[in-house]
Protein backbone atom coordinates (compact mmCIF):
# COMPACT_ATOMS: atom_id res chain seq x y z
CA UNK A 1 0.00 0.00 0.00
CA UNK A 2 0.97 3.63 -0.97
CA UNK A 3 2.63 5.05 2.42
CA UNK A 4 0.57 8.38 1.34
CA UNK A 5 -2.43 7.36 0.69
CA UNK A 6 -2.42 5.20 4.04
CA UNK A 7 -1.44 8.69 5.82
CA UNK A 8 -4.09 10.40 3.33
CA UNK A 9 -6.89 8.10 4.92
CA UNK A 10 -5.63 8.24 8.66
CA UNK A 11 -5.47 12.38 8.15
CA UNK A 12 -9.23 11.88 7.05
CA UNK A 13 -10.14 9.05 9.61
CA UNK A 14 -8.89 11.87 12.52
CA UNK A 15 -10.99 14.34 11.14
CA UNK A 16 -13.98 12.62 10.93
CA UNK A 17 -13.37 11.96 14.53
CA UNK A 18 -13.10 15.65 15.51
CA UNK A 19 -15.94 16.36 13.51
CA UNK A 20 -18.65 13.87 15.02
CA UNK A 21 -17.22 14.39 18.88
CA UNK A 22 -17.75 18.40 18.45
CA UNK A 23 -20.97 17.40 17.20
CA UNK A 24 -21.86 15.45 19.74
CA UNK A 25 -20.75 18.01 22.79
CA UNK A 26 -22.33 21.04 20.95
CA UNK A 27 -25.56 18.91 20.03
CA UNK A 28 -25.51 19.52 16.55
CA UNK A 29 -27.77 16.50 15.40
CA UNK A 30 -27.29 17.84 11.39
CA UNK A 31 -24.06 17.43 11.38
CA UNK A 32 -23.98 13.98 13.37
CA UNK A 33 -27.12 13.15 10.22
CA UNK A 34 -24.57 14.60 7.47
CA UNK A 35 -21.87 12.47 9.04
CA UNK A 36 -24.01 9.32 9.64
CA UNK A 37 -21.76 7.12 7.47
CA UNK A 38 -18.58 8.03 8.91
CA UNK A 39 -20.14 7.91 11.98
CA UNK A 40 -21.06 3.96 11.56
CA UNK A 41 -17.47 3.58 9.90
CA UNK A 42 -15.06 4.78 13.24
CA UNK A 43 -18.47 4.01 15.68
CA UNK A 44 -15.83 1.86 18.05
CA UNK A 45 -12.48 4.02 17.75
CA UNK A 46 -14.43 7.37 18.38
CA UNK A 47 -12.97 8.78 21.38
CA UNK A 48 -11.28 12.15 22.36
CA UNK A 49 -7.80 12.06 24.52
CA UNK A 50 -9.74 11.04 27.85
CA UNK A 51 -11.47 8.53 26.13
CA UNK A 52 -15.26 10.00 25.84
CA UNK A 53 -17.64 8.93 23.12
CA UNK A 54 -20.07 11.08 21.42
CA UNK A 55 -22.61 9.44 23.38
CA UNK A 56 -21.10 10.76 26.42
CA UNK A 57 -20.15 13.89 25.76
CA UNK A 58 -23.62 14.46 24.54
CA UNK A 59 -24.70 13.01 27.78
CA UNK A 60 -22.90 15.47 29.44
CA UNK A 61 -24.61 18.57 28.39
CA UNK A 62 -27.79 16.78 28.51
CA UNK A 63 -28.50 17.06 24.33
CA UNK A 64 -31.46 14.32 24.12
CA UNK A 65 -31.85 14.50 20.97
CA UNK A 66 -28.40 14.00 20.04
CA UNK A 67 -28.39 11.00 22.42
CA UNK A 68 -30.95 9.64 20.81
CA UNK A 69 -29.53 9.66 17.55
CA UNK A 70 -26.26 8.21 18.45
CA UNK A 71 -27.94 5.40 20.35
CA UNK A 72 -30.32 4.44 17.71
CA UNK A 73 -26.99 4.38 15.26
CA UNK A 74 -25.02 2.34 17.26
CA UNK A 75 -23.31 4.13 20.53
CA UNK A 76 -22.68 1.79 23.16
CA UNK A 77 -24.34 2.95 26.37
CA UNK A 78 -22.13 0.69 28.06
CA UNK A 79 -18.93 2.08 26.89
CA UNK A 80 -15.97 2.73 29.09
CA UNK A 81 -13.88 6.32 29.37
CA UNK A 82 -10.28 6.29 31.27
CA UNK A 83 -12.06 7.27 34.13
CA UNK A 84 -13.93 4.19 34.42
CA UNK A 85 -17.07 5.93 33.84
CA UNK A 86 -20.18 5.09 31.56
CA UNK A 87 -22.70 7.43 29.89
CA UNK A 88 -24.74 6.37 32.94
CA UNK A 89 -22.63 7.11 35.42
CA UNK A 90 -21.83 10.65 33.72
CA UNK A 91 -25.67 11.53 33.55
CA UNK A 92 -25.83 10.45 37.41
CA UNK A 93 -22.90 12.71 38.33
CA UNK A 94 -23.79 15.76 36.54
CA UNK A 95 -27.60 15.72 37.58
CA UNK A 96 -28.68 14.80 33.82
CA UNK A 97 -32.01 13.17 35.31
CA UNK A 98 -33.48 12.97 31.41
CA UNK A 99 -30.35 11.77 29.88
CA UNK A 100 -30.08 9.10 32.64
CA UNK A 101 -33.30 7.81 31.93
CA UNK A 102 -33.01 7.89 28.38
CA UNK A 103 -29.65 5.92 28.39
CA UNK A 104 -31.32 2.97 31.19
CA UNK A 105 -34.58 2.38 28.46
CA UNK A 106 -31.70 1.47 26.40
CA UNK A 107 -30.20 -0.62 29.04
CA UNK A 108 -33.22 -2.26 29.73
CA UNK A 109 -33.64 -6.12 28.19
CA UNK A 110 -36.25 -5.78 25.53
CA UNK A 111 -39.13 -8.29 26.44
CA UNK A 112 -38.74 -12.10 25.75
CA UNK A 113 -35.68 -14.30 26.54
CA UNK A 114 -32.23 -13.08 26.78
CA UNK A 115 -29.12 -14.90 26.32
CA UNK A 116 -25.76 -14.89 28.09
CA UNK A 117 -22.89 -12.64 27.31
CA UNK A 118 -21.19 -14.94 24.04
CA UNK A 119 -17.18 -14.54 24.41
CA UNK A 120 -14.62 -15.84 22.08
CA UNK A 121 -14.53 -19.43 21.05
CA UNK A 122 -18.45 -19.64 22.46
CA UNK A 123 -20.58 -19.40 19.99
CA UNK A 124 -23.16 -22.81 18.89
CA UNK A 125 -23.06 -22.31 15.02
CA UNK A 126 -24.29 -25.53 14.54
CA UNK A 127 -26.64 -28.56 15.82
CA UNK A 128 -24.02 -30.61 16.80
CA UNK A 129 -26.91 -33.50 16.30
CA UNK A 130 -25.21 -36.01 19.25
CA UNK A 131 -28.15 -38.28 18.69
CA UNK A 132 -26.95 -39.07 15.12
CA UNK A 133 -23.54 -40.13 15.98
CA UNK A 134 -24.36 -43.86 16.17
CA UNK A 135 -25.91 -43.68 12.70
CA UNK A 136 -22.73 -45.09 10.74
CA UNK A 137 -25.02 -45.14 7.82
CA UNK A 138 -25.85 -41.23 8.16
CA UNK A 139 -22.31 -39.99 8.78
CA UNK A 140 -21.01 -41.44 5.71
CA UNK A 141 -24.00 -40.28 3.61
CA UNK A 142 -23.54 -36.80 5.09
CA UNK A 143 -19.67 -37.00 5.10
CA UNK A 144 -19.99 -37.61 1.63
CA UNK A 145 -22.38 -35.21 0.27
CA UNK A 146 -21.06 -32.46 -2.32
CA UNK A 147 -22.01 -29.79 0.12
CA UNK A 148 -20.50 -30.80 3.28
CA UNK A 149 -17.66 -28.95 4.74
CA UNK A 150 -14.52 -29.49 6.25
CA UNK A 151 -12.07 -27.97 9.03
CA UNK A 152 -8.47 -29.81 7.88
CA UNK A 153 -5.88 -30.01 10.44
CA UNK A 154 -2.20 -31.52 10.16
CA UNK A 155 -0.34 -31.98 13.01
CA UNK A 156 -3.16 -30.03 14.79
CA UNK A 157 -2.51 -27.17 12.71
CA UNK A 158 -5.59 -25.96 11.28
CA UNK A 159 -5.44 -24.19 7.79
CA UNK A 160 -6.04 -20.83 7.10
CA UNK A 161 -6.02 -17.64 5.35
CA UNK A 162 -5.60 -13.78 6.15
CA UNK A 163 -8.77 -11.98 5.44
CA UNK A 164 -8.05 -9.40 2.10
CA UNK A 165 -9.83 -6.30 5.51
CA UNK A 166 -7.56 -5.62 7.97
CA UNK A 167 -9.54 -5.38 10.52
CA UNK A 168 -11.06 -8.96 10.15
CA UNK A 169 -7.97 -10.94 11.17
CA UNK A 170 -8.01 -14.50 10.19
CA UNK A 171 -10.99 -16.30 8.52
CA UNK A 172 -10.87 -20.68 8.52
CA UNK A 173 -10.45 -22.70 4.88
CA UNK A 174 -13.06 -24.44 4.02
CA UNK A 175 -12.84 -28.23 2.02
CA UNK A 176 -14.89 -30.53 0.43
CA UNK A 177 -14.79 -34.00 0.81
CA UNK A 178 -13.73 -34.26 -2.66
CA UNK A 179 -10.55 -32.18 -1.96
CA UNK A 180 -9.76 -34.47 1.53
CA UNK A 181 -10.97 -37.75 0.27
CA UNK A 182 -7.83 -38.62 -2.19
CA UNK A 183 -5.80 -38.39 1.00
CA UNK A 184 -7.55 -40.33 3.41
CA UNK A 185 -6.05 -43.77 2.50
CA UNK A 186 -2.59 -42.67 2.28
CA UNK A 187 -1.93 -40.33 4.96
CA UNK A 188 -3.00 -41.34 8.44
CA UNK A 189 -5.98 -39.08 10.05
CA UNK A 190 -8.35 -38.44 12.30
CA UNK A 191 -12.03 -37.24 11.29
CA UNK A 192 -14.92 -36.32 13.23
CA UNK A 193 -18.76 -34.72 12.91
CA UNK A 194 -19.07 -31.35 13.96
CA UNK A 195 -22.74 -31.20 13.57
CA UNK A 196 -25.08 -28.97 10.55
CA UNK A 197 -25.92 -25.65 10.06
CA UNK A 198 -25.01 -22.48 7.56
CA UNK A 199 -22.27 -20.52 9.14
CA UNK A 200 -22.25 -18.46 6.38
CA UNK A 201 -25.31 -16.85 7.23
CA UNK A 202 -24.52 -16.41 10.76
CA UNK A 203 -27.70 -18.27 12.41
CA UNK A 204 -26.80 -18.96 15.93
CA UNK A 205 -28.02 -22.21 17.17
CA UNK A 206 -29.84 -20.41 19.78
CA UNK A 207 -31.71 -18.91 17.70
CA UNK A 208 -32.75 -22.04 15.55
CA UNK A 209 -32.52 -24.80 17.93
CA UNK A 210 -33.65 -27.15 15.01
CA UNK A 211 -31.92 -27.57 11.95
CA UNK A 212 -33.42 -26.77 8.17
CA UNK A 213 -32.88 -28.75 5.09
CA UNK A 214 -31.07 -26.23 3.63
CA UNK A 215 -28.03 -26.74 6.67
CA UNK A 216 -25.21 -28.39 5.49
CA UNK A 217 -22.91 -30.85 6.95
CA UNK A 218 -19.48 -30.03 8.95
CA UNK A 219 -16.77 -31.93 9.43
CA UNK A 220 -12.87 -31.76 10.73
CA UNK A 221 -10.03 -33.92 9.63
CA UNK A 222 -6.38 -34.31 11.10
CA UNK A 223 -3.94 -35.54 9.34
CA UNK A 224 -1.06 -36.53 11.99
CA UNK A 225 1.52 -35.38 9.52
CA UNK A 226 1.54 -32.05 7.36
CA UNK A 227 1.08 -32.69 3.14
CA UNK A 228 3.09 -31.60 0.86
CA UNK A 229 1.56 -29.30 -1.47
CA UNK A 230 1.64 -31.86 -4.32
CA UNK A 231 -0.49 -33.91 -2.31
CA UNK A 232 -3.15 -31.13 -0.27
CA UNK A 233 -2.68 -27.95 -2.28
CA UNK A 234 -3.42 -25.43 -0.19
CA UNK A 235 -1.29 -22.44 -1.64
CA UNK A 236 -3.79 -21.61 -4.44
CA UNK A 237 -6.45 -21.06 -1.32
CA UNK A 238 -4.11 -18.50 -0.24
CA UNK A 239 -4.57 -21.11 3.00
CA UNK A 240 -1.11 -21.81 5.54
CA UNK A 241 -1.25 -23.89 8.32
CA UNK A 242 -1.42 -22.16 11.53
CA UNK A 243 1.83 -22.36 13.98
CA UNK A 244 2.08 -24.38 17.05
CA UNK A 245 0.47 -24.01 20.21
CA UNK A 246 -2.07 -21.01 21.37
CA UNK A 247 -1.53 -19.47 17.80
CA UNK A 248 -2.62 -15.62 17.23
CA UNK A 249 -4.61 -16.36 14.12
CA UNK A 250 -7.15 -18.48 16.15
CA UNK A 251 -7.82 -15.82 18.19
CA UNK A 252 -8.40 -13.30 15.40
CA UNK A 253 -11.03 -16.03 14.07
CA UNK A 254 -14.79 -14.08 14.06
CA UNK A 255 -16.66 -15.45 16.23
CA UNK A 256 -18.67 -17.48 14.38
CA UNK A 257 -15.48 -19.59 13.07
CA UNK A 258 -14.40 -19.26 16.44
CA UNK A 259 -16.86 -21.54 18.19
CA UNK A 260 -16.87 -24.37 15.31
CA UNK A 261 -12.89 -24.26 15.16
CA UNK A 262 -13.14 -24.32 19.42
CA UNK A 263 -14.78 -27.76 18.95
CA UNK A 264 -12.84 -29.43 16.54
CA UNK A 265 -9.71 -28.54 17.86
CA UNK A 266 -10.35 -29.72 21.26
CA UNK A 267 -11.75 -32.98 20.05
CA UNK A 268 -9.35 -33.70 17.56
CA UNK A 269 -6.27 -32.91 20.07
CA UNK A 270 -8.09 -35.72 22.20
CA UNK A 271 -7.94 -38.36 19.39
CA UNK A 272 -4.23 -37.29 18.86
CA UNK A 273 -3.17 -38.11 22.69
CA UNK A 274 -5.65 -40.73 23.83
CA UNK A 275 -4.98 -43.77 21.50
CA UNK A 276 -4.29 -46.42 24.48
CA UNK A 277 -6.98 -47.55 26.75
CA UNK A 278 -6.48 -45.55 30.68
CA UNK A 279 -8.32 -48.58 32.23
CA UNK A 280 -5.82 -51.60 30.71
CA UNK A 281 -2.87 -49.78 28.13
CA UNK A 282 -4.56 -51.77 25.02
CA UNK A 283 -5.23 -49.75 21.88
CA UNK A 284 -8.21 -47.60 21.09
CA UNK A 285 -10.55 -47.06 18.05
CA UNK A 286 -12.79 -44.11 16.96
CA UNK A 287 -16.61 -44.62 17.71
CA UNK A 288 -19.41 -42.01 17.68
CA UNK A 289 -18.28 -39.84 15.03
CA UNK A 290 -15.28 -38.93 17.43
CA UNK A 291 -17.23 -38.43 20.51
CA UNK A 292 -16.22 -41.85 21.68
CA UNK A 293 -12.98 -44.23 21.47
CA UNK A 294 -13.48 -48.26 22.39
CA UNK A 295 -10.86 -50.26 23.76
CA UNK A 296 -9.91 -53.05 21.38
CA UNK A 297 -9.64 -55.18 24.54
CA UNK A 298 -13.05 -56.88 24.61
CA UNK A 299 -12.40 -58.17 27.76
CA UNK A 300 -12.18 -54.11 29.35
CA UNK A 301 -13.78 -53.16 31.92
CA UNK A 302 -14.76 -50.07 29.50
CA UNK A 303 -16.81 -52.13 27.79
CA UNK A 304 -19.15 -52.18 30.69
CA UNK A 305 -20.71 -49.25 32.07
CA UNK A 306 -20.22 -45.92 31.63
CA UNK A 307 -16.77 -44.76 31.87
CA UNK A 308 -15.63 -41.13 31.48
CA UNK A 309 -12.13 -42.52 30.38
CA UNK A 310 -13.93 -43.36 26.78
CA UNK A 311 -15.13 -40.21 26.24
CA UNK A 312 -13.43 -36.80 25.28
CA UNK A 313 -12.50 -34.31 28.40
CA UNK A 314 -13.15 -30.59 29.41
CA UNK A 315 -10.85 -29.54 31.96
CA UNK A 316 -12.25 -26.87 34.18
CA UNK A 317 -10.74 -23.65 34.98
CA UNK A 318 -12.07 -20.87 38.11
CA UNK A 319 -11.20 -17.61 36.50
CA UNK A 320 -12.25 -14.54 38.62
CA UNK A 321 -12.25 -10.37 39.13
CA UNK A 322 -12.09 -9.84 42.69
CA UNK A 323 -13.31 -6.85 43.90
CA UNK A 324 -12.04 -4.61 46.98
CA UNK A 325 -13.84 -4.14 50.05
CA UNK A 326 -14.58 -0.29 48.81
CA UNK A 327 -15.61 -1.40 45.59
CA UNK A 328 -13.16 0.54 43.73
CA UNK A 329 -10.30 -1.33 43.12
CA UNK A 330 -9.58 -5.25 41.42
CA UNK A 331 -6.96 -7.69 42.26
CA UNK A 332 -4.79 -8.42 39.24
CA UNK A 333 -2.15 -10.90 38.90
CA UNK A 334 0.90 -11.18 36.90
CA UNK A 335 3.08 -14.24 35.56
CA UNK A 336 6.95 -14.84 34.72
CA UNK A 337 4.88 -16.12 30.95
CA UNK A 338 3.28 -12.95 30.55
CA UNK A 339 4.56 -9.92 28.05
CA UNK A 340 5.70 -7.27 30.18
CA UNK A 341 3.41 -4.73 32.43
CA UNK A 342 0.50 -7.31 31.72
CA UNK A 343 -1.86 -7.83 34.87
CA UNK A 344 -5.02 -10.71 34.57
CA UNK A 345 -6.80 -11.86 37.06
CA UNK A 346 -6.26 -15.15 39.07
CA UNK A 347 -7.31 -18.25 37.67
CA UNK A 348 -6.59 -22.06 38.35
CA UNK A 349 -8.31 -25.34 37.53
CA UNK A 350 -11.10 -26.94 39.67
CA UNK A 351 -9.93 -30.09 41.66
CA UNK A 352 -11.56 -33.05 41.95
CA UNK A 353 -14.79 -32.76 45.00
CA UNK A 354 -14.45 -29.16 44.85
CA UNK A 355 -17.03 -26.52 43.93
CA UNK A 356 -16.79 -23.96 41.27
CA UNK A 357 -17.01 -20.81 43.88
CA UNK A 358 -14.75 -22.99 46.48
CA UNK A 359 -12.00 -22.98 43.57
CA UNK A 360 -12.16 -19.79 43.22
CA UNK A 361 -11.65 -18.88 46.32
CA UNK A 362 -8.68 -21.28 47.32
CA UNK A 363 -7.04 -20.32 44.05
CA UNK A 364 -7.06 -16.49 45.01
CA UNK A 365 -5.93 -17.49 48.86
CA UNK A 366 -3.28 -19.58 47.47
CA UNK A 367 -1.91 -16.71 45.05
CA UNK A 368 -2.57 -13.19 46.76
CA UNK A 369 -3.70 -14.18 50.12
CA UNK A 370 -6.78 -12.75 49.91
CA UNK A 371 -9.84 -13.90 51.46
CA UNK A 372 -13.06 -13.96 48.88
CA UNK A 373 -16.33 -13.65 49.85
CA UNK A 374 -19.88 -13.71 47.48
CA UNK A 375 -18.98 -14.76 44.09
CA UNK A 376 -21.18 -14.22 40.94
CA UNK A 377 -21.24 -16.57 37.79
CA UNK A 378 -20.46 -13.93 34.86
CA UNK A 379 -20.01 -16.05 31.66
CA UNK A 380 -17.61 -19.07 30.32
CA UNK A 381 -15.69 -19.79 27.93
CA UNK A 382 -14.08 -22.79 25.88
CA UNK A 383 -10.24 -22.95 25.41
CA UNK A 384 -8.99 -25.24 23.18
CA UNK A 385 -5.36 -25.48 24.03
CA UNK A 386 -5.98 -27.98 24.55
CA UNK A 387 -9.38 -28.48 26.30
CA UNK A 388 -10.23 -25.65 28.83
CA UNK A 389 -13.40 -24.53 29.96
CA UNK A 390 -13.18 -21.18 31.56
CA UNK A 391 -15.61 -20.31 33.89
CA UNK A 392 -15.50 -16.45 35.16
CA UNK A 393 -16.49 -15.04 38.42
CA UNK A 394 -16.89 -11.74 39.91
CA UNK A 395 -16.17 -11.61 43.62
CA UNK A 396 -15.73 -9.34 46.53
CA UNK A 397 -12.63 -9.17 48.89
CA UNK A 398 -13.29 -9.78 52.87
CA UNK A 399 -9.33 -8.24 53.62
CA UNK A 400 -7.51 -6.09 51.13
CA UNK A 401 -3.86 -6.99 52.77
CA UNK A 402 -2.23 -9.38 50.24
CA UNK A 403 0.01 -11.53 51.73
CA UNK A 404 1.61 -15.03 50.79
CA UNK A 405 3.21 -17.10 52.86
CA UNK A 406 4.20 -14.66 55.15
CA UNK A 407 6.39 -12.87 52.57
CA UNK A 408 5.79 -9.55 51.33
CA UNK A 409 7.73 -7.54 49.50
CA UNK A 410 6.99 -3.78 48.69
CA UNK A 411 7.87 -2.21 44.67
CA UNK A 412 6.07 1.31 45.37
CA UNK A 413 6.66 1.76 41.29
CA UNK A 414 4.92 -0.97 40.11
CA UNK A 415 3.73 -3.93 42.25
CA UNK A 416 2.95 -3.53 45.84
CA UNK A 417 3.51 -7.72 46.32
CA UNK A 418 6.30 -9.74 44.90
CA UNK A 419 6.36 -13.68 45.94
CA UNK A 420 8.16 -16.98 44.99
CA UNK A 421 6.09 -18.80 42.94
CA UNK A 422 7.53 -21.49 41.10
CA UNK A 423 11.31 -23.28 41.37
CA UNK A 424 12.99 -24.00 38.38
CA UNK A 425 15.82 -24.98 37.04
CA UNK A 426 17.79 -23.63 33.95
CA UNK A 427 19.42 -25.13 30.82
CA UNK A 428 22.82 -24.77 32.86
CA UNK A 429 21.61 -26.55 35.71
CA UNK A 430 21.54 -23.05 37.59
CA UNK A 431 18.88 -22.25 40.07
CA UNK A 432 16.30 -19.95 38.90
CA UNK A 433 12.95 -18.95 39.80
CA UNK A 434 9.94 -17.03 39.01
CA UNK A 435 8.43 -14.29 40.55
CA UNK A 436 4.31 -13.64 40.92
CA UNK A 437 3.49 -9.89 41.51
CA UNK A 438 -0.60 -8.86 42.65
CA UNK A 439 -1.62 -5.86 42.87
CA UNK A 440 -4.95 -4.15 43.29
CA UNK A 441 -5.50 -1.63 40.46
CA UNK A 442 -7.94 0.98 40.66
CA UNK A 443 -10.77 1.60 38.28
CA UNK A 444 -9.13 4.80 36.10
CA UNK A 445 -6.12 2.37 35.54
CA UNK A 446 -8.14 -0.68 34.40
CA UNK A 447 -10.45 1.70 32.54
CA UNK A 448 -7.12 3.33 30.36
CA UNK A 449 -5.79 0.14 29.67
CA UNK A 450 -8.83 -1.91 28.24
CA UNK A 451 -9.15 1.48 25.99
CA UNK A 452 -5.41 1.64 25.29
CA UNK A 453 -4.84 -1.71 25.03
CA UNK A 454 -1.30 -3.25 23.73
CA UNK A 455 -0.48 0.28 21.98
CA UNK A 456 -0.44 2.00 25.94
CA UNK A 457 3.32 2.96 25.90
CA UNK A 458 3.32 2.44 29.97
CA UNK A 459 1.75 1.13 33.12
CA UNK A 460 -0.60 -1.57 33.37
CA UNK A 461 -1.76 -4.09 30.09
CA UNK A 462 -4.27 -6.37 30.39
CA UNK A 463 -5.71 -9.23 28.03
CA UNK A 464 -7.14 -8.24 24.48
CA UNK A 465 -10.87 -8.80 23.90
CA UNK A 466 -10.86 -12.17 22.96
CA UNK A 467 -9.72 -13.57 26.89
CA UNK A 468 -12.32 -13.59 29.43
CA UNK A 469 -10.27 -12.03 31.74
CA UNK A 470 -10.97 -9.07 29.55
CA UNK A 471 -14.36 -9.31 29.87
CA UNK A 472 -14.75 -9.53 33.42
CA UNK A 473 -12.83 -6.36 33.79
CA UNK A 474 -15.16 -4.68 31.78
CA UNK A 475 -17.98 -6.30 33.44
CA UNK A 476 -16.63 -4.51 36.98
CA UNK A 477 -16.25 -1.48 35.67
CA UNK A 478 -19.72 -1.00 33.96
CA UNK A 479 -21.34 -1.90 37.36
CA UNK A 480 -21.07 1.17 38.96
CA UNK A 481 -19.28 4.12 37.17
CA UNK A 482 -19.14 7.03 39.20
CA UNK A 483 -16.29 10.18 38.78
Amino acid sequence: MNSDNSDDRSDMHQTYVKRILEAAADGNVKTLQENKNALISVTTECRNKNGWTPLMLATRNGHIETMEFLLENGADPKAINKSGQTPLGIANFWNQSTSAQLIQKFLEPEKGMQYELVNHFSVSSVDRQSYKRTDTEHIETAKKSPTSKFLVFAEMQLVISQCQHPKRGTEVVWFSWSDVEKNLNSHEHDIIFLGVGDLASGRLLRETPTSCSSDVAYFAVNFKKELSEDDFPISHRKGAYAAAGMNQDLLRLSKEESGIVAQAKSVLAWHDKYIYCPTCGSSTNMGDAGYKRNCSNTECISHRGAHNTCFPRTDPVVIALIISKDGNKCLLCRQGRHPPRMYSCPAGFLEPGETIEDAARREVMEECGIHVGPLKYHSSQPWPFPSNLMIGLIGHAINDDITVDDVELEDAKYVNTLFLRVPLVDTNMKSICIFYSVRWFDRAEVATALIEGFKRPTGLIVPPHYAIAHQLMKAWLQMTSNL
